[in-house]
Parts: structure tokens; C-alpha cells; sequence
């Protein structure tokens, strides 16, 4: 792994900001989230989203992180993760290299049992977010997570 001297951490296995883009690779470790979440909390502040977007938007992006690293096979130990703001909303994308998995059928869905340990995460990123989609193939696959600015 390299280091990453903007992040001062040796957890970063490559990472590219551009005024368009962040782009950024992270071992498949639990470790890596806090990285990760530095990271596109930067991104998105130096893009003048409001404080509270950013949040949410940080915290469904961890909670994709997680599942990834819990529940994927990931590539080469790796999670990809993507942000770009750009007309009107911010987009997230985290990849890994697991089989999958669907999402709940549309409409009104349970509450979460809260006295599981897990099983919260889509149901939390769905609630902050305005679009999630979930793409599954023999590449891996990819939550993308959208937020509506304004």
C-alpha cells in the first residue's frame, strides 16, 4: 500500500481529487472507513455542501463501506469508492468485488428490528439518501447512492 500524504495515513491504497471527481481505493478493512470518511467529507466541503448533506451523505457512504467490507469478496482486498457533485446533487459510489446482493422491493418497508447487532444499513442509506441502486455482476458490484442539493 501507499502512502497517502493528504491523508497522513498509510491506509489508502490510491486516491485522485480532481475539481470533478474523487477517486479512491481502500483495503477491504474496517479500518479503511475512517479514511474513507475523511476523505469524501473533504470533497464534499471544498464543494460548498451544506453541513448537514454532508453528513448524510458521509454516513450512508460509511454504511455501504461497512457492508462491503463485511459481506464482499472485494477484488484484490480492495474497495473503490466514488463521489462526484455535479448539477444539483451528490453522488456516491462504493465497489467491491462480492456477487451482490438486491435491494428491498419498492414502497413502504419494516423498521429494522433494533435489537439485531446488524441489518440497519440499507434501511439507514435509503432513508438519507434520495436514490440508491445497487448493480451485481461478475465484476463485483456497485451502490450508488444519490443526494439532491438544494
Amino acid at each position: 500500500m501507499k502512502r497517502d500524504p493528504a491523508v497522513g495515513m498509510t491506509d489508502v491504497v490510491s486516491r485522485r481529487t480532481t475539481p470533478e471527481r474523487l477517486e479512491a481505493a481502500y483495503p477491504s478493512r474496517g479500518g479503511s472507513a475512517a479514511q474513507m470518511r475523511r476523505a469524501l467529507r473533504g470533497y464534499l466541503f471544498e464543494r460548498a455542501v451544506d453541513a448537514g448533506v454532508v453528513y448524510d451523505v458521509v454516513l450512508a457512504a460509511d454504511e455501504a463501506f461497512i457492508n462491503a467490507v463485511r459481506h464482499a469478496e472485494a477484488a484484490d482486498g480492495v474497495i473503490r469508492v466514488t463521489a462526484c457533485v455535479s448539477d444539483g446533487e451528490a453522488a456516491v459510489e462504493v465497489w467491491d468485488g462480492g456477487g451482490g446482493f438486491e435491494l428491498r422491493p419498492p414502497g413502504p418497508q419494516p423498521f429494522p428490528d433494533v435489537r439485531r447487532a446488524s441489518g440497519r444499513g440499507v434501511f439507514l442509506i435509503e432513508s438519507l439518501m434520495d436514490e440508491v441502486s445497487v448493480r451485481s455482476g461478475r465484476r463485483g458490484t456497485t451502490v450508488r447512492m444519490v443526494r439532491r442539493l438544494g
